[in-house]
C-alpha cells in the first residue's frame, strides 16, 4: 500500500518507506520498460529492498501494480464501522466516504494511481488480478452493509446493488481521470474527487433510464 503519514513505531515507518520505494521504482518502470520486462529481482535491486521483504509487502507484481487504487478500498474497509454509522441514502454515504478517502491519500499518490489505472487497462493479467481483489473487497463491504441493515427486508440485495454501483462509479471516475493528457504529471486528487462526486450523483438517474 502507499506510504501513510510518518506515524507509529520506527519499524513501521521503515517498512512504509521501503514499500513506498518499491512503488516509486516499479510503476514508472512498468510504464517505461513494459510490465513483463521488469522482474522482482530488478525491482528489489533498484529499490535496495530484499526479495524477502518484497514478498512481505506484496503478494507479487500484480499486487504491487494494483496497490495505489486498492489502498482506497482498503482504507474504506478500515473505516466501515464509522462510515456505516452515518445516516442518509446508502449510496450517497458510500460515495462521500470514497471521496474522503481519496482526499486523505498520501502525497504523491496521484501519479502512482494514474500509472496503476493505466496498467490495469492494458495488461490482462493485472486486470484479472484486479477483478479478484475487487470481488474480495466488495464482499467485505456487502457483508458489513448487510449486517448494518439486518432488520431491513432485502438487505443483502440492497447491499450488493449499492456496492456494484459504487464500484462502477469509482471505475468510471478513475477511467476519465487517468485518460486526460499528461495525467501522470498533471492529475490532481481534487479532480478525481470532483469526478467521483459527479459519477455517484449520476448513478440514480442512470438506474432510472428507460429504453425508448
Amino acid at each position: 500500500m502507499t506510504t501513510p503519514p510518518a506515524t507509529g513505531t520506527l519499524r513501521s515507518r521503515r517498512i512504509a518507506r521501503s514499500r513506498q520505494r518499491l512503488l516509486e521504482v516499479a510503476l514508472p518502470a512498468f510504464a517505461e520498460r513494459g510490465y513483463d520486462a521488469v522482474t522482482v529481482d530488478w525491482l528489489c535491486e533498484q529499490a535496495e529492498v530484499s526479495k524477502r521483504s518484497f514478498f512481505r509487502y506484496f503478494e507479487g507484481k500484480e499486487d504491487l501494480a494494483l496497490t495505489p487504487l486498492n489502498d482506497v478500498w482498503r482504507t474504506l474497509i478500515d473505516d466501515l464501522d464509522a462510515v456505516l454509522a452515518r445516516s442518509g441514502p446508502l449510496l450517497e454515504v458510500v460515495g462521500d466516504a470514497l471521496v474522503e478517502v481519496v482526499d486523505r491519500m498520501p502525497a504523491g499518490w496521484e501519479r502512482l494511481a494514474v500509472l496503476s489505472a493505466r496498467l490495469s487497462g492494458t495488461n490482462p493479467a493485472i486486470d484479472a488480478a484486479g477483478m479478484v481483489v475487487c470481488e474480495r473487497f466488495t464482499q467485505r463491504v456487502v457483508d458489513a452493509i448487510a449486517a448494518r441493515l439486518a432488520t431491513v427486508p432485502g438487505a443483502d440485495v440492497s447491499a450488493r446493488v449499492v456496492c456494484a454501483v459504487a464500484v462502477a462509479s469509482h471505475r468510471a471516475a478513475v477511467d476519465t481521470w487517468q485518460s486526460a493528457p499528461d495525467a501522470e504529471v498533471l492529475a490532481t486528487r481534487a479532480e478525481l474527487c470532483a469526478l467521483l462526486r459527479e459519477s455517484f450523483a449520476a448513478a440514480p438517474a442512470a438506474l432510472e433510464a428507460r429504453l425508448p
